[in-house]
């Protein structure tokens, strides 16, 4: 797909891009120019980029509107996902991509109000909740999988030791996972995953 250089002509919710100026986000890196394109269209990607260029972002902004289109499709119940699956090597990069996950999902636990700029309820936008949880080894495996078992959960964020672990025990399942972004992939082999 082409390459587009802003997040409006990529038909990025109004919340969402709100929520990124919040980040003083307000264009898109050289990677997120042609990756999000791409991403959205279902390709496979690949990207290299140097630290600080908005690799993080490339990826998880197409995992969280592939899972907000998935959840207006067909809501999640417990025990369902995830839909997008982030595998990082280390627990600190796990933690700080959840953050950047949840700043994210920020944009959607409050109504929005429509183009009119009208607050009452008929022309008030509600998005639905998307939910995410963190996986990561030294911490407590049951509230880990809490949101999955009660409510179903959209994104995960984790560290591949701990997610085999939860696969293996059946505790969670990747039946419906569609989206799968392997962060550091070139550590991760070095650490031998």
């Amino acid at each position: 797909p082409p390459p587009i250089k802003s997040f409006k002509d990529m038909k990025i919710p109004t919340p969402i891009i709100n929520q990124m100026t919040l980040k003083n986000i307000a264009r898109p890196t050289p990677i997120q120019v042609q990756g999000i394109p791409a991403l959205f269209s279902g390709r496979d990607v690949i990207g290299i980029a140097f630290t600080g260029s908005g690799k993080t972002l490339t990826f998880l902004l197409p995992m969280v509107m592939h899972a907000l289109e998935e959840e207006m499709n067909l809501p999640l119940q417990g025990g369902d996902g995830p839909i997008g699956l982030v595998l990082c090597p280390s627990r600190e990069l796990a933690r700080q991509t959840h953050e950047n996950l949840e700043h994210l999902l920020e944009a959607f636990k409050q109504p929005i109000p429509n183009e009119n700029g009208s607050n009452n309820s008929s022309s008030t936008v509600h998005y639905p909740e998307i939910r995410s949880t963190l996986i990561v080894g030294g911490e407590d495996k049951i509230q880990q999988t809490l949101t999955a078992r009660t409510l179903g959960v959209h994104c995960i964020v984790a560290t591949p030791g701990r997610m085999k672990d939860l696969l293996n025990k059946q505790q969670l399942y990747l039946d419906i996972c569609k989206y799968l972004v392997l962060d550091e992939a070139d550590r991760m082999l070095d650490m031998g995953f």
